[in-house]
């Protein structure tokens, strides 16, 4: 059932309410981290800028807004795409079609263009996949979001461009998980149809996304598919690697949970639309769920970057260390000091860009090098 404030005309009194105060609640808590800051390492500015993003997120739990800060990707012209999954031999096990959630046409945009038509081309090009986070309800568009996160990825990964994938959202009982996993597939499926080398293939998602993406590299080492050949390095931001039928209540026991943007009614909304229904969550699926204390072995070289003043920190050092500890993995974790969850799509907000973009040169030598 949908809260108050998602229906209108409450939801468009409230939404009213929230612009108008706006620029009032940000002098005043503008004021009062100047005195005293939301997090000790932080200054008023970075305060903020977390207290501001955490407003969002709860403006759109309770009215359940999913797109603010989205672009149609159609407005993209030539540069969008939309890709039909591949046969259904692609999706077996966890990723086999389940009731309602079946493999379906998903939507993307190149950034800053459409690859070469030219295959000798092509081959030569490192291509990145971007999953976006949103705690798999909330999405953010390829331009707002897409565009600076693209121009950090050409200039310090070494990435020639990037496909904004447009997972569906978990909002229907057709959308739950493995749907989101189902995406990425279709997306990984397309890049290599284009001709893409599967070395020149870098996963990359952030919070969620950066869940979906571990994901995808768990089933295509499970399924060993000889058309699913693995790619040549997957890097995560801030994953969310522990998924609950409690994740809002386990959020609120983590260090750094007050200060961080991240809410616990909003991870919850999440969580419930994304979990299987009824929060069930069968055993061969746990992993692909919630990978934290559930490592597996892989060929492909994994970089882990996490905010060293997140709540998510200690579940993702967790899962870094298990994996790096499973042998023949190749695992990289870095660790940003002062920095809040998920920098890479707020960097522009918090002002730590020479940290991170030293943990991107960092990323590009380890995944350029990893034997």
């Amino acid at each position: 059932m949908a809260p108050p404030l998602a229906i209108q005309p409450l939801k468009a009194i409230y939404t009213t309410f929230i612009v108008l105060t706006v620029p009032v609640r940000a002098t005043y808590l503008y004021l009062k981290y100047l005195a005293k800051p939301r997090h000790p390492e932080w200054n008023a500015s970075m305060s903020l800028s977390s207290a501001l993003l955490d407003l969002f997120f709860h403006y759109s739990t309770v009215t359940r807004s999913r797109h603010v800060l989205d672009d149609d990707p159609k407005k993209a012209k030539e540069r969008f795409v939309q890709i039909e999954p591949p046969p259904p031999t692609f999706f077996s096990g966890v990723l086999a079609p389940t009731g309602p959630v079946k493999p379906a046409p998903v939507k993307g945009v190149w950034l800053p263009s459409l690859p070469p038509t030219n295959s000798a081309e092509l081959k030569k090009e490192k291509v990145i996949l971007h999953f976006p986070g949103g705690g798999f309800v909330v999405t953010f568009g390829h331009d707002f979001s897409g565009r600076p996160i693209t121009e950090m990825f050409t200039q310090h990964l070494g990435a020639t461009r990037v496909l904004w994938s447009y997972y569906r959202l978990a909002e229907s009982e057709e959308t739950r998980f493995p749907a989101a996993v189902q995406d990425a597939l279709t997306f990984y499926r397309y890049a290599l149809s284009l001709g893409y080398e599967p070395e020149n293939i870098i996963l990359s998602g952030d919070s969620a996304g950066g869940n979906v993406a571990v994901a995808l590299l768990r089933y295509l080492e499970a399924s060993k598919l000889p058309d699913l050949p693995p790619p040549g390095g997957v890097i995560v931001f801030s994953p969310w690697v522990s998924v609950t039928a409690g994740a809002g209540a386990d959020f609120e026991k983590c260090d750094n949970h007050k200060s961080d943007y991240l809410n616990g009614p909003f991870l919850q909304w999440g969580a419930e639309s994304y979990l299987p229904p009824g929060g069930l969550v069968p055993a061969d699926v746990q992993p692909y769920i919630s990978p934290v204390h559930h490592p597996f072995q892989t060929s492909v070289p994994i970089f882990i970057w996490a905010g060293a003043a997140e709540a998510f920190y200690s579940d993702i050092k967790a899962f870094a260390d298990e994996m790096a500890g499973t042998q023949g993995n190749k695992v990289r974790f870095h660790a940003q000091e002062r920095a809040a969850h998920d920098l890479l799509m707020n960097l522009s907000l918090f002002k730590l860009e020479e940290g991170f973009y030293a943990a991107m040169k960092e990323a590009c030598k380890f995944l350029n090098n990893a034997e």
